[in-house]
């Protein structure tokens, strides 16, 4: 009986390990998801090969912008003239409106990594933010963006995150224009739905019922 109870509770440590990621400039053997060229203004949604886009900015320069096709500009960070694909931007910033907004993707089933190139406004004290966040809505890991790359055009930086399990859910991006295209995932797999945990549960009884004949043997 230790052995069954040493099973049981190992079996939901498991599933109460919490997710952790770490900052990427790459992901090699990642799929670009390319945004649909619809220039679409507004908060969302916006639903393209699985993944859903929202934004918490509605009306604020007619809202963010995806799958835009135009040029956009980035202060001192240089401008993206539309060569690069169309892209999602959030189109203000706290400095300007005096509201942080966040644009989301939001993934149909999790995955291990996820980022693209990016670019944002620099300057200002409230930072740009990216973070990826798991199916319950729980912050993973969460970074900074400081990087300077100066006038230019289809200038910017790849960053994002990989984790050793497919935990990332969703991927956010928050204040200062920032923007993204050629978004890239990897590990794209089916996440841990209620029934998969029904069927852990079922798997475990199973074991249960096998050690007791065992053991009565």
């Amino acid at each position: 009986m230790k052995l069954l109870a040493t099973v049981v509770v190992l079996a939901f440590l498991v599933l109460a390990i919490p997710a952790s990621a770490g900052v990427v400039t790459s992901l090699p053997g990642g799929t670009v998801v390319p945004m649909p060229a619809n220039n679409y203004f507004g908060a969302g949604p916006q639903t393209f090969d699985g993944i859903t886009w929202t934004s918490t900015n509605a009306a604020k320069q007619s809202g963010s912008v995806f799958g835009y096709s135009g040029g956009y500009g980035f202060g001192g960070n240089g401008t993206w003239d539309g060569s690069l694909g169309p892209m999602a931007g959030l189109n203000d910033s706290t400095d300007v409106y005096s509201v942080t907004d966040t644009m989301t993707f939001t993934l149909s089933s999790p995955v291990s990594g996820i980022g693209g190139f990016l670019n944002y406004v620099p300057g200002s004290e409230n930072p740009t933010t990216i973070a990826v966040w798991d199916s319950g809505g729980n912050l993973i890991e969460s970074y900074n963006l400081t990087f300077n790359v100066g006038e230019g055009t289809n200038v910017g930086a790849f960053y994002g995150f990989l984790e050793d399990s497919a935990s990332i859910k969703a991927f956010t991006l928050t204040d200062n224009y920032a923007a993204i295209t050629e978004l890239t995932v990897t590990g794209m797999t089916s996440t841990p739905e209620p029934g998969s945990l029904a069927l852990l549960g079922s798997g475990l009884l199973l074991f249960c019922g096998l050690l007791r004949r065992k053991l009565r043997g």
